[in-house]
């Protein structure tokens, strides 16, 4: 049993990631739970860092196509948990173009997602976002910062 639900719980994560480079928003919507998080941790300014149901992460879902191209997701690896196979790890990477310019916005993310009963619950994308902000023509400026004395 934990290695079918292993392989159907992986399948789940490949269409999502399947939808999202369709942007079809029918097959996304079946694949999430009503109740899904989806958390953005490095989110640049301007970006949600929590999206808390369905509804709310299909409207940023949505939002994107007005600034991207579909994403091109590729070179996805997906692997699940040992422990538990409803825990899954996906890693891949972006090659699309954003705003009028086109202008190119190639990334790598991982990601966290958690499925139950065939639907993704919970999802963490982690990637660059000083990538992002810079294709959409924004810049990003180092801060200085003292470097810390070492306790003697």
């Amino acid at each position: 049993m934990s290695h079918e639900l292993r392989r159907s719980n992986i399948k789940v994560v490949r269409d999502y990631v399947d939808a999202m480079n369709a942007w079809d928003f029918d097959a996304l919507r079946a694949l999430t739970d009503e109740n899904v998080i989806c958390e953005l941790p490095y989110a640049p300014d301007g970006f949600p860092d929590r999206l808390d149901g369905r509804e709310s992460l299909l409207e940023f879902q949505r939002g994107a196509t007005t600034f991207l191209e579909a994403p091109n997701l590729t070179k996805l690896r997906v692997e699940t948990y040992d422990s538990d196979p409803g825990e899954i790890v996906a890693e891949y990477r972006s090659d699309t173009v954003v705003g009028p310019m086109h202008t190119p916005y190639r990334n790598r993310y991982i990601s966290r997602f958690t499925v139950r009963n065939g639907k993704i619950t919970y999802l963490a994308e982690f990637f660059d976002p000083i990538r992002l902000v810079v294709a959409m023509g924004g810049s990003v400026s180092a801060q200085h910062q003292e470097t810390p004395t070492p306790a003697a």
